[in-house]
């Protein structure tokens, strides 16, 4: 392995920024730190349970690589927390469920499949239905839908038949149901065509209900 080379938590939490781990890791104790080929990995416990938060970057190729590390080394139930781009200008703030994953044919998702076949892409349901509900349950507002997944952020413009956009949840997706693990994504809608909100403040309120909702399954 290139970045992990020891035995891992089962369930995981991969973000896309080193500063988000450093938000969630915060709510955890007796954490050891990876720093390698710019992925930042924070292993510490939440209730007496052990976790591993990882960055995974900015799009497909990069999530894929962690991904490929973090199963490989024993995780088994993955959460995407991140952020996704609302196509409408509506929900900015709220919390966001993909429930299937839109893509161009010829996009990074190609090269794991390959041949005419597009495998459908779809979370864990109980996950997704877990984490709705617990968001829910806490007086967020969330909802859900088809997601569009982008290779190329600054040219999004084109996209408007999906609920969101974001640049990772199809990979997640297509790699969980290819290594047989469960994952799903809850994405927090922050941006309107590059228009961003402070997400970091969401990520601080409302990472201990993510963390207990992963060490209650």
């Amino acid at each position: 392995m290139l970045v992990i080379n020891q035995p891992l938590p089962t369930k995981g939490i991969i973000v896309e920024e080193p500063e988000v781990v450093d938000i969630i890791s915060s709510f955890l104790t007796d954490v050891k730190s990876i720093n390698v080929r710019g992925f930042l990995i924070k292993i510490g416990k939440y209730n007496n349970e052990n976790f591993v938060i990882s960055s995974h970057g900015v799009g497909g190729p990069s999530t894929a690589f962690i991904l490929e590390e973090l199963i490989n080394n024993g995780v088994k139930v993955i959460l995407r927390y991140g952020t996704a781009g609302t196509l409408n200008g509506k929900n900015l703030g709220d919390y966001f469920i993909p429930l299937g994953v839109s893509h161009h044919y010829s996009s990074s998702l190609y090269q794991r499949s390959r041949g005419d076949i597009v495998l459908s892409l779809f979370p864990d349901l109980e996950l997704a239905y877990g984490l709705y509900k617990t968001m829910k349950e806490n007086g967020r507002n969330i909802f859900y839908g088809s997601i569009f997944q982008s290779d190329d952020f600054y040219s999004e413009s084109h996209v408007s038949s999906d609920d969101a956009v974001d640049m990772e949840s199809g990979t997640l997706f297509l790699i969980s149901r290819l290594k047989e693990i469960k994952s799903a994504s809850i994405l927090i809608i922050a941006n309107n065509r590059g228009k961003w909100i402070n997400y970091e403040e969401i990520y601080k309120k409302d990472a201990p209900i993510i963390l207990k909702f992963l060490s209650g399954i």
